[in-house]
């Protein structure tokens, strides 16, 4: 079974960003397509309508909660001010900013198809 660090990595489509249940943000109501792309090397890289638009190097950590909380995993990005807690349940992944906003981002993972070539076999 993968650790929970594993698991984030891949490629991430984004379905909505929720803000404390007043607006819903979507790919349909902003006209924009959203992927991010965490690497086992430690790069996140951010793309828009298929173009890449930023890219960090990030850690993750666990962020033990306190006196009968809960621990958090913590997705740290390098020279950006904000951090975020993220899940990973079965290819959905949740992101919070750790800067207090109530923002809910929700992405699916993006599952490369993979095809396997026969090699072509002489008559007899």
């Amino acid at each position: 079974m993968p650790t929970f660090e594993e698991g984030l990595i891949g490629r991430w489509e984004w379905q909505q960003t929720a803000n404390d249940g007043k607006h819903t943000l979507t790919p349909s109501n902003t006209g924009h397509r959203v992927v991010v792309e965490f690497d086992r090397r430690g790069r996140a890289r951010f793309y828009q309508d298929g173009t890449l638009i930023s890219a960090a190097a990030f850690s993750v950590r666990r962020d033990m909660g306190g006196f009968g909380q809960a621990s958090r995993h913590m997705i740290i990005y390098r020279g950006y001010q904000n951090n975020q807690y993220y899940s990973v349940i079965g290819n959905r992944l949740q992101l919070q900013d750790t800067n207090g906003k109530l923002l809910a981002h929700t992405y699916t993972r993006v599952i490369t198809e993979v095809s396997a070539q026969l090699p072509a076999q002489k008559p007899y």
